[in-house]
């Protein structure tokens, strides 16, 4: 990593809408992708026993391997999936990735050309989570989800971070990146991933999703990353489009942009949790060219519309910045709504990022609500800054009387949705208050209530 350490009945036709498989960004303000009616809590499923718990296999070597959903499934230690194999998991299947296995932290890597296929809708949502009991599970008990493709980045060839040699197998790589921008690395529809994370120390770890060289060929929709040892999402480079991503609880930043990626994401939010330890530098969103800041090509510039990016209604002090562009990254961000970090809304750090909005005109920051308890946007933009146009900023005593959402700020059912009259009208990863939300069902604000 490039830094330091209630369910409810709906109709077949909204769960169609919620999941479905979404295109480009439409850059349009209010025009927002709404599916069911709001009631999001804990996950009340009665999971299938058909069968007895079944392990997934270390390798998956060729063909495709399924994961039924007819049992629970087990994570034991690290789990590959070659290139050329597939592994498929059928809607409605929950995989607990075990705390304490004798080979190692529990993750699951799909290596360059392999492909994982979770397609779950709203009532169907494919779940991995810790195996530890309710009200026992925490960051870190397993190592997440990892995918890697040949899309361009601009470190080509790079091994991914999180993972030690001795745990790769013979024949298989952990290297990403390529000239494939069409790369497909398979599906990810309403799934969810909680209590992953690892640290090895220095900067070196496994978010609850990496994605490594991912291509534009990948879908991903509907995915929530819930109280995390680490990001919640991390993307180095590749050009992978995402849509409808919630972050809630991780313990340091939630979107994680790396060596040259440069694809679109449309709705997404993120909450913290004071009861989550953060590290030293937890950010909303952060984002890099590379470690060193350099001109590499391409040059990271994730196109970012319509999110919500929220720390804490009174300040913390522990919270740095709810969007923090550094190292060189260009950006692309409109129609958003950031507040309740503590340091600053937005920081261009760096005379490269500043470079970018003030003169080099790649650089985007327009038609947001940007909040902070000491800074709305630092440095202060001058009326040269061509990038900059159409935001406000402030630094409200309290973040949501400056937002005004509905029970944004809520730890166990929160509600993103504008009150009416809000200023975030049209803006951030929601609509207005009694429309409907496309996190319904599928998302869980309170998994460690959950019996799985």
């Amino acid at each position: 990593m490039l830094k330091r350490v209630f369910i409810a009945a709906i109709a077949a036709s909204a769960i169609f809408t919620s999941c479905k498989k979404e295109g480009a960004i439409d850059q349009k303000e209010g025009q927002f992708d709404r599916s069911v009616n709001a009631g999001v809590g804990a996950d009340t499923r009665v999971w299938p026993t058909t069968f007895p718990p079944a392990t997934i296999p270390s390798t998956i070597a060729s063909g495709t391997f399924t994961l039924t959903n007819d049992r629970v499934w087990i994570l034991d230690g690290p789990t590959y999936v070659q290139s050329g194999a597939t592994l498929l998991i059928q809607p409605n299947t929950l995989i607990k990735g075990k705390s304490n296995s004798t080979r190692g932290t529990s993750y699951l890597i799909v290596t360059k050309g392999g492909k994982l296929i979770a397609d779950g809708d709203a009532t169907t949502s494919i779940v991995f989570t810790s195996d530890k009991p309710a009200g026992q599970r925490k960051p870190g008990d397993w190592g997440g989800i990892i995918i890697l493709g040949d899309a361009p980045t601009n470190a080509n060839g790079s091994q991914i971070e999180g993972i030690l040699a001795a745990e790769i197998p013979a024949g298989y790589s952990i290297t990403y990146g390529g000239a494939n921008s069409s790369h497909n690395g398979g599906t990810l529809k309403c799934v969810r991933i909680e209590y992953a994370g690892r640290d090895l120390g220095n900067g070196n770890e496994i978010n609850g999703l990496t994605l490594g060289g991912v291509g534009s060929g990948t879908v991903l929709d509907s995915i929530q990353v819930s109280f995390g040892a680490d990001d919640a999402f991390e993307f180095f480079g590749g050009t992978v489009n995402a849509k409808h991503l919630v972050a809630f609880a991780n313990n340091d930043d939630e979107f994680d942009f790396d060596l040259g990626y440069v694809g679109n994401i449309q709705y997404a939010v993120s909450l913290r949790h004071p009861g989550v330890p953060l590290t030293a530098d937890p950010n909303g969103i952060e984002s890099d060219n590379n470690a060193g800041g350099t001109g590499a090509t391409p040059i990271t510039r994730p196109t970012l519309s319509n999110f919500t990016i929220l720390g804490a209604n009174t300040k913390r002090d522990s919270l740095l910045y709810g969007a923090r562009w550094r190292r060189n990254s260009s950006f692309n961000l409109t129609n958003s709504v950031i507040a309740g970090y503590d340091e600053a809304g937005v920081i261009f750090d760096g005379a490269g990022a500043v470079t970018h909005i003030s003169t080099a005109g790649d650089g985007i920051f327009s038609n947001s609500l940007v909040h902070s308890f000491i800074a709305g946007v630092s440095p202060t933009p001058t009326g040269a800054w061509v990038g900059w146009t159409g935001n406000t900023t402030s630094i409200a005593a309290t973040a949501n009387s400056f937002i005004s959402l509905v029970l944004p700020f809520n730890l166990t059912a929160p509600d993103f949705r504008y009150t009416a009259g809000s200023a975030s009208a049209g803006k951030g990863a929601f609509g207005a208050a009694g429309t409907a939300r496309w996190d319904d069902n599928w998302a869980s604000y309170h998994p460690n209530a959950s019996t799985y």
